[in-house]
């Protein structure tokens, strides 16, 4: 499994329990940075292919108090 795959499937799962404001899936299109078919997000206003992120780190804001 191709690691552009493994963080689609982390994306999703981190729609599916929680509610983002500045992230939403926008489907599959051909990637700039591969030329494949890739899924693309929109964080925080802008339009990514899942491929050219490179980490996915999470931050709770919950931890800081």
């Amino acid at each position: 499994m191709k690691k552009s795959e493994l963080i689609h499937y982390r994306l999703q799962a981190m729609l599916r329990e929680h509610h983002f404001n500045d992230l939403e899936y926008l489907g599959e299109r051909e990637s700039y940075k591969s030329g494949q078919l890739e899924h693309w997000y929109n964080i925080g206003g802008n339009e990514v292919p899942v491929d050219a992120i490179m980490e996915l780190d999470s931050h709770d804001p919950d931890e800081e108090s």
